[in-house]
């Protein structure tokens, strides 16, 4: 998956729906090897860009996700 794909998965997205990928899938498509702290603030202005969020459940052992925001 390259930015240019997640970018039309998340606008086809209805409001509500979520995308979850693997954390090593989310690094790689911000130029990383690991799911780092530059990378969240990364995936977070991405999803924002494309009216989603990015949520990470650190407590848990979900993948992190672009869900895509209820409100235009």
């Amino acid at each position: 998956m390259t930015r240019h794909d997640l970018a039309a998965s998340l606008d086809h997205l209805d409001p509500g729906a979520s995308l979850a990928l693997e954390e090593r899938q989310i690094a790689e498509l911000f130029g990383a090897s690991t799911l780092t702290d530059d990378v969240i603030r990364q995936a977070e202005a991405f999803a924002e860009q494309h009216r989603c969020t990015f949520s990470r459940h650190e407590h848990n052992r979900n993948c992190p996700e672009f869900i895509k925001d209820d409100v235009f």
